[in-house]
């Protein structure tokens, strides 16, 4: 029995150039370009399409979406170790002198085990200092407080805004309406760190 190609019509038709195949989807068609690729333990090439766009009797409309790999994505907390590093007072830091960004990521990191900022620093061990960390702790929190008018536990409430890498595409997650009163309220704003 003879293959008998498909007819598409005329508008659809003058878009199947050498290449190229169309699908038809209900009432749609879509443009893909057409390649090949050998898999082992086949006899023939296998067909490799990439999606181009939809065709309209108007033409092709391109899409602008892109594949991204989710292999290699990573999701960091971001929204609590954020807003407690740009709320961290001067009067706590000066008594640190030069160590107060290390003894910030230590407290940082024993509060929320996957915040972001072990993405950007190496962060050293607590026996590698001479401070108390739970007394920093509670200093820290008391200081954020008489400034802002919140501690460290309303701000867990951040816990939930999350930074997420692909590749070299970094995101922030869905900021909830509660946590964008917080945020309004201790004036941080989020940018791309």
């Amino acid at each position: 029995m003879p293959v008998t190609e498909k007819k598409y019509p005329e508008w659809v038709q003058k878009y199947r150039t050498r290449g190229t195949t169309v699908k038809k989807k209900g009432d749609s068609y879509y443009l893909y370009k057409r390649t090949s690729r050998r898999v082992k333990g086949k006899k023939y090439p296998q067909p490799v399409d990439t999606y181009i766009g939809v065709i309209t009797p108007n033409g092709v409309i391109q899409s602008n979406k892109k594949k991204v790999s989710l292999t290699d994505a990573e999701v960091w907390e971001y929204g609590f170790s954020k807003a407690v590093w740009e709320l961290c007072p001067d009067d706590w830091k000066k008594p640190l002198g030069d160590d107060w960004e290390d003894v910030l990521s230590i407290i940082l990191f024993k509060q929320s085990p996957t915040s972001y900022i072990q993405r950007t620093r190496t962060i050293k061990k607590e026996s590698d200092f001479r401070y108390q960390f739970a007394a920093q702790t509670a200093s820290l929190s008391r200081r954020i407080y008489k400034t802002c008018g919140v501690g460290l536990e309303e701000l867990h409430q951040l816990e939930t805004i999350y930074l997420i890498c692909l590749g070299k595409t970094e995101i922030i997650s869905r900021i909830h309406e509660e946590q964008r009163e917080l945020l309004r309220k201790i004036q941080v704003a989020f940018d791309m760190c």
